[in-house]
């Protein structure tokens, strides 16, 4: 009897230790879902006046100040890639085959058409 009294508080003060607030479950799920690095797949629908496109990219980022995406379809824009380091920002666009860096006023503008 003694030993199923002891083996109760033992399992009892180890649930206890286990169980998290609802806080502390929020703050593990917002520590996963930001990393130093990601690699990110999307797609893109964008809804003109006459007709509506989608672009599929695949995008690699570490921290915020850098990143790089390339546009995967449509076939008209596959191919072109952006590179972005701390505020500088490059396209390649293979239709014309060279790179241009976009500045600060440029970055504000729509980009592929969003």
């Amino acid at each position: 009897m003694k030993k199923l009294l002891i083996l109760s508080v033992l399992s009892v003060s180890m649930l206890t230790l286990g169980a998290q607030t609802a806080d502390q479950i929020i703050e593990r799920i917002d520590k996963n879902m930001s990393s130093d690095s990601k690699i990110i797949e999307s797609s893109m629908t964008i809804h003109g006046k006459r007709n509506s496109r989608t672009l599929t990219s695949k995008s690699w980022s570490v921290g915020n100040k850098k990143s790089f995406t390339e546009y995967l379809s449509p076939a008209s824009d596959k191919g072109t890639k952006l590179l972005k380091l701390e505020n500088q920002i490059w396209i390649y666009t293979p239709s014309a085959d060279r790179t241009i860096q976009i500045s600060g006023h440029m970055t504000r503008q729509s980009v592929m058409g969003s």
